[in-house]
Parts: C-alpha cells; structure tokens; sequence
C-alpha cells in the first residue's frame, strides 16, 4: 500500500476552475483498479494551497493512474500554475484503528 500525501500551491486566480475539474474527473479516478483514497481539497483558497491525499495499492496502480488521458490534460492545465509542492510517496506497511474508535 502506498499513499501519496502533502500540499501544493496553486495560482489563487485559477481555484475555481481547479476544483471544478477535480469533481468532475473524481468519479473516474475512484473506479480505477487499484485506487482506495484520492482527494484534491483546497486547504486555503486565499494563497492557493491544496491538501494532496491518495490511497493506491501500488506503483504500478499509481504509474497506471498517472497514465490515463484525462490526468495528463488535468496536469497540463495546471502545472504552469504550481508555485510548490511537498508531494512525497510514502510506502505504508500496515494499519490499524485508533484507540477508542
């Protein structure tokens, strides 16, 4: 199990149109094989920071998501608009519930 996780910073001015395209390509990306978690939240419209949280079986589940057409359009739309990131890959091996829950 492998989970992508951090923040990246967007251009504030292209918000809308950023969460707009993340709702509408978030149904498709949950049924892909492999796929357990993937969320693209803004954290604080204001200066442009989005939360980063994916959930996926594997590398290859998560090199055959980044992969697919409609995410290569969505990095090109928005790429040119990142000011940073804290995007990592982090390689889980196991887990459990949370005391009392």
């Amino acid at each position: 199990m492998i989970f992508v996780a951090g923040t990246m910073t967007l251009n504030p001015n292209v918000l809308e149109d950023f969460r707009r395209d993340v709702a509408a390509m978030l149904p498709q990306v949950k049924t892909e094989k492999g796929c357990h978690h993937y969320s693209l939240l803004v954290e604080d419209a204001a200066i442009g920071v989005v939360n980063v949280l994916e959930q996926w079986d594997d590398d290859a589940a998560l090199t055959t998501h980044l992969a697919q057409p409609w995410i290569a359009t969505f990095f090109n739309r928005y790429s040119g608009h990142m000011r940073s990131h804290t995007l990592k890959i982090y390689d889980i091996a196991g887990a459990r519930s949370l005391p009392g829950l």
